[in-house]
């Protein structure tokens, strides 16, 4: 999903590219099927991708609570 920023923000002092934390996707049994991913071009957000993991693609994104952040240090 390509993302737009409408306001009149400075840019953050980051690299394009994907930022260093991810959003693993887990179902209701525990199982990883997937992840989010946000992008930065020329320092602001860009992009949140869904990658999955499974044969069939979601059709939606998935509840917060099936979300685990982890920052890259």
């Amino acid at each position: 999903m390509d993302l737009k920023v409408v306001e009149p923000f400075p840019p953050a002092e980051v690299p394009n590219g994907v930022i260093p934390a991810t959003g693993a996707v887990k179902d209701s049994s525990g199982e990883l099927v997937g992840e989010l991913l946000l992008w930065v071009s020329d320092g602001s957000l860009s992009a949140l991708e869904y990658s999955w993991y499974t044969d069939e693609a979601p059709t939606a994104l998935p509840d917060t609570g099936d979300v685990t952040i982890a920052v890259e240090q």
